[in-house]
C-alpha cells in the first residue's frame, strides 16, 4: 500500500512539474482581464532614433495605433518585433510606435535588423527619462497597447502576442 501511494505521489509530482515547465516555455500572452492602462494614448514628446522630437499624438494621428514598449535585449521582445516585421505590410493602415528606455547606440543594431524603420507608419522612440514607462507603470516587456482611431485604449497585453490578435484589435 505504501509503495503504491509513493508511486502515485511521484507520478503526480513529475507530471505537475512537467506541465509547469511547459507553461513557462510557451510564452503565453497575458491580456489584462480589465484594461488597467490609462484609457487615452499619452501625449509625450520623445526623440526618435534620429534625435528628432516627435509627439506621440501626432505620430498616431487619427488612425488605430499599436504602441509597444520594448527592450532590444529581451528575447520575448525580439520574438514579438520579429513576428510583426515579417508581416509588416499588413500594418500599413495603422501606426506603429515602438518605445524603449535604451540609448540609441544599444538598440540601433536590433532595429536595423528588423528592416522596418524606414516605413512611414513605423516609429521608434527613446524614453531615457522613463516618462512613458512611469505613465504606463511598465513592469514587464514587451508591453503592448492597442488604440483605436480616437486614441482610446482597446487592448493591452504583456509578453508575446499573436500578430493576428493585434491586427484584429486594430481593425475593430
Amino acid at each position: 500500500m505504501k509503495k503504491t501511494n509513493l508511486i502515485i505521489l511521484l507520478v503526480v509530482l513529475i507530471g505537475g512539474g512537467t506541465y509547469l515547465g511547459y507553461l513557462s516555455q510557451i510564452g503565453t500572452t497575458a491580456e489584462a482581464s480589465s484594461l488597467t492602462a490609462p484609457n487615452a494614448l499619452p501625449n509625450f514628446t520623445l526623440n526618435n532614433i534620429n534625435g528628432e522630437p516627435k509627439s506621440i499624438h501626432k505620430l498616431a494621428e487619427n488612425k488605430p495605433t499599436l504602441y509597444i514598449y520594448f527592450n532590444s535585449t529581451c528575447h520575448l521582445c525580439q520574438d514579438e518585433l520579429a513576428a510583426i516585421s515579417k508581416r509588416i505590410a499588413e500594418f500599413k493602415e495603422y501606426n506603429l510606435i515602438f518605445t524603449t528606455v535604451e540609448p540609441v547606440e544599444e538598440m540601433i543594431g536590433f532595429v536595423n535588423g528588423l528592416g522596418i524603420k524606414d516605413k512611414s507608419y513605423v516609429n521608434f522612440l527613446l524614453d531615457p527619462r522613463m516618462e512613458v514607462a512611469s505613465f504606463y507603470q511598465i513592469r514587464s516587456v514587451p508591453s503592448i497597447f492597442v488604440y483605436d482611431g480616437k486614441q482610446q485604449l482597446v487592448g493591452q497585453y504583456v509578453g508575446t502576442t499573436e500578430v493576428d490578435l493585434l491586427l484584429e484589435k486594430l481593425g475593430s
